[in-house]
């Protein structure tokens, strides 16, 4: 190696010839090679930026429903939002909102995280919407609210789910 070093004219074929022929025996038995880790893939600003801001609204929008619907429904009535439930989304969603400003494998953990709260709150809401009770003379109804959580509970499931896709490839 010394003699490629000394002098960058004519010598450089043979140099180069030589250290192809040292590339194979440093490479290991996973055709890596030794010292490079592999490389863990991490989400950019922009996306977590974009889906911390969707999770944030998230959390304002199903705190204010709950709050909302709970305050102006009668407690017997079936439907109506439970405080166990909208806690478990909004702190699911806060808690995967925190690991998603990690990097590497934390975030990634945020992203599943989001994924499940977010989940958790569509199939609540898709109950609630089944067990509120119908009146046609109602516009649009008492199932309006629970249904139209359910949908933003999806959009958040997908943005959350493409972040993890983007952290895992």
């Amino acid at each position: 190696m010394a003699a490629c070093s000394s002098s960058f004219s004519s010598r450089l074929a043979p140099c180069s010839s030589r250290l192809r022929a040292l590339q194979p025996a440093q490479r290991r038995a996973g055709g890596r090679r030794r010292g490079l880790a592999p490389a863990v893939a991490a989400l950019d600003s922009m996306t977590v930026t974009a889906v911390s801001q969707q999770a944030i609204a998230f959390v304002a929008v199903l705190g204010g429903e709950a709050a909302y619907t709970g305050l102006s429904t009668d407690s017997s009535r079936p439907g109506r939002p439970t405080v166990p439930g909208t806690l478990l989304g909004v702190a699911g969603t806060l808690g995967a909102t925190g690991l998603l400003q990690q990097e590497g494998l934390v975030g990634t953990v945020g992203c599943v995280v989001g994924v499940l709260s977010s989940a958790a709150m569509m199939t609540i809401m898709i109950q609630r919407t089944q067990q509120t009770p119908y009146n046609p003379n109602d516009w649009p109804g008492a199932k309006a609210w629970p249904a139209v959580m359910a949908l933003i509970s999806f959009f958040m499931l997908s943005g959350f789910f493409q972040a993890l896709t983007a952290a895992v490839k």
